[in-house]
């Protein structure tokens, strides 16, 4: 072999040889250090390891008790919108209860009817026989209040389920208070069934007309009544 053939040689086992030592130290350089704590390292890891645990289960907890407190609010709320319409319920009753007794003020539609004595001459009999009396006032009230009506009045006069009415010549009077004719009789409620009540046939407009008693009856948009007056004002 000459000698240049092994200087070439020689040169080519030098140049791999550095190629091999230099990518050894790249690879070496760039794997991963193991990356070794000392004792405090580990107590600050530890102890931020069990702080982090703390505050994971406290969240749990609080996220029970959130939970715990809607589902508080919830039922609170439910009893809160009951009760609510329980006291609606008590008032509307109470309400109720008032307008019945004459209480309170009450107005709204329903119907009149008047009742006038009949024309009397001397040669047509007895004159009582045509006068309006208590029993033919009796009559339209307790059919009214049979058809519903919710406050009657005479003469614009509150009549309650205690009130008492008497009949004095061509008087009437209504818890003492007289009342001449005619009787105008007033009444609130569902207008067509207290009109279609007393207008039946043979029902008490033909009653009262076969006993001498003028009969007018009239439908009204609204009727107004006072409450009951008592003693102390």
């Amino acid at each position: 072999m000459s000698h240049k053939g092994r200087t070439f040689i020689l040169s080519l086992v030098l140049l791999s040889s550095g190629f091999l030592v230099a990518y050894s130290y790249q690879q070496t350089k760039s794997e991963p250090k193991m990356v070794q704590l000392n004792d405090t390292q580990w107590e600050k890891e530890y102890y931020y390891r069990q702080q982090l645990l703390k505050i994971e289960k406290r969240n749990k907890q609080l996220k029970e008790e959130l939970s715990s407190k809607r589902k508080e609010i919830q039922e609170f709320e439910t009893q809160l919108a009951q009760s609510e319409q329980m006291v609606s319920d008590y008032v509307d009753e109470k309400q109720e209860l008032q307008l019945l007794a004459g209480e309170l003020p009450v107005k709204g539609p329903g119907v009149t009817i008047t009742l006038r004595d009949a024309k009397y001459t001397p040669e047509s009999g007895n004159i009582n026989d045509y006068m309006v009396h208590e029993s033919h006032i009796h009559l339209v009230i307790n059919e009214l209040l049979s058809a519903g009506a919710k406050a009657v009045s005479i003469n614009g006069q509150r009549f309650f389920s205690d009130s008492y009415i008497s009949c004095t010549g061509p008087v009437i009077t209504v818890d003492g208070v007289q009342h001449p004719a005619p009787f105008v009789i007033s009444a609130i409620g569902d207008t067509e069934v207290l009109y279609s009540s007393l207008d039946l046939t043979r029902g008490v407009v033909d009653q009262l007309e076969s006993e001498h008693v003028d009969v007018k009856m009239t439908e009204e948009n609204e009727i107004k009544m006072k409450a009951r007056v008592t003693p102390d004002g």
